[in-house]
């Protein structure tokens, strides 16, 4: 009798195995799908939002600045770690003269290169991107460790100086850019942005002004 009931109840064609299997199996499937959504939608927010923003402008001097950046910081990094051995070799010759130039020279390429090659480059613009729901423009640059920096902006945050400064296009939320016009995808953007598209004011000073002088 024992050996009948387990038989009957270890039987895959029993009703308490069977059951078993089927909840291991719903469960094992509803544990699969909240994963699988928890994992889909932050992804599917990531691509979302990449799928609004539309790349109107690209600076073609971009790979030109990266390369240019990555082989000024390594050749800084491997003068700070050549500056004690090039100075010590330099003392044991005794000579002050030049152990002031070799120290002048490595640190020269050192420290003053990247330094400079950043406020040349910091206003360069490598790219724009347009999201059209929001009428807003994303600027990217590049900081001094090759980082990318982003700044959104709409064309009433843009001010065009009357005198441009060195490598300055425009002033976007009072950070000085540097954009060209004729690597804009649709030049449309370009005038929205410097606000060419804005009427003309050819009033030349104050009426009231001049009349009070008249007077």
């Amino acid at each position: 009798m024992l050996r009948y009931c387990i038989k009957h109840t270890l039987s895959y064609n029993s009703p308490v195995l069977r059951e078993s299997f089927n909840n291991l199996k719903v469960n094992k499937v509803k544990y699969i799908s909240i994963w699988s959504s928890a994992l889909q939608r932050p992804f599917a927010t990531k691509v979302e939002n990449e799928e609004k923003l539309e790349r109107i402008y690209y600076g073609p001097l971009t790979p030109q600045i990266r390369a240019v950046k990555v082989f000024s910081l390594c050749s800084s990094l491997a003068g700070l770690v050549a500056q004690p051995i090039l100075i010590k070799e330099a003392s044991t010759i005794g000579s002050t003269s030049l152990l002031v130039a070799v120290c002048s020279v490595v640190g020269f390429f050192t420290f003053i290169t990247p330094i400079l090659l950043h406020v040349i480059t910091k206003k360069y613009v490598t790219e724009i991107e347009y999201d059209d729901a929001t009428s807003t423009y994303k600027a990217s640059t590049v900081n001094f460790f090759l980082v990318r920096k982003e700044i959104d902006f709409k064309p009433e945050d843009v001010e065009v100086p009357d005198v441009p400064g060195m490598f300055t296009t425009m002033n976007a939320k009072g950070k000085p850019l540097f954009i060209e016009a004729r690597h804009f995808t649709d030049p449309m953007h370009y005038a929205k942005i410097m606000g060419y598209d804005k009427p003309m004011d050819f009033k030349m000073g104050d009426i009231d002004d001049s009349n009070n002088k008249n007077k």
